[in-house]
């Protein structure tokens, strides 16, 4: 078979191909070489260059922090991407893959990491509390939705609450204390009314009145027989 013209569109085509994007599992990053298909990639892991690379990370020990340099890039690059293309907005997990993609074409490949699919890292992120993931349990395929936590504006927000409640207490110890302020006062100050109540000593003698000894005198009526009334024998 004969290899394709310049110029033409079979060339064209390959031309595309061999430029962009492939699948991602035929990536190798610690050579950063894109292979186009399963024997390419075997043909490449059996390369002088690439078990080189490997005795040479084996060599020196660096094989295990090389691994997960790859994987703190990763989560790194995922979450800086989410945050400045959609905030704190939800967004599907898979659709956003795919932005992360082709962002850059030279990024960190998730199959470099301990990550064998996006559903574990995802769900991953959220047990960190990095990201809210939710399943849409109407929809015909299992899709995954994912949500950026801000940090910073959650902590503002949660300033803001604590900072509301505080006032608010205070507010009603405020309240409270200047009830309690005016009851003592009334309890304080003599009662104001339109009747004087007598003021009464506490050592003053009390006053006995006695009405012994007085007797009351009839009054004298004239008589038609004389001055004086007497007895009849």
């Amino acid at each position: 078979m004969g290899k394709a013209e310049a110029g033409s569109a079979k060339y064209q085509s390959k031309l595309l191909k061999a430029s962009g994007l492939q699948k991602l599992k035929y990536y190798c990053q610690l050579c950063l070489k894109q292979c186009r298909d399963a024997n390419g990639f075997k043909s490449h892991l059996s390369s002088p260059s690439h078990l080189g690379r490997i005795s040479n990370l084996s060599k020196d020990g660096k094989g295990a922090s090389v691994v997960l340099e790859y994987l703190r890039e990763f989560e790194r690059e995922f979450l800086r991407l989410l945050k400045i293309n959609h905030g704190t907005k939800k967004v599907d997990a898979n659709k956003f893959y795919q932005e992360y993609i082709l962002y850059d074409k030279n990024h960190v490949h998730m199959n470099a990491s301990r990550w064998s699919s996006l559903t574990a890292f995802v769900r991953h992120l959220g047990s960190l509390g990095k990201v809210k993931v939710e399943s849409d349990q109407d929809a015909d395929e299992f899709n995954l939705t994912i949500q950026f936590v801000d940090e910073h504006y959650m902590k503002l927000q949660s300033g803001s609450r604590e900072s509301q409640l505080k006032t608010d207490e205070e507010s009603l110890l405020k309240f409270v204390n200047s009830q309690v302020e005016a009851g003592k006062k009334l309890q304080v100050q003599p009662e104001r009314s339109g009747v004087s109540r007598p003021m009464i000593k506490e050592n003053s003698i009390p006053v006995a009145l006695s009405l012994k000894g007085l007797k009351s005198k009839k009054a004298s009526t004239p008589s038609v027989f004389g001055d004086d009334s007497e007895d009849e024998d």
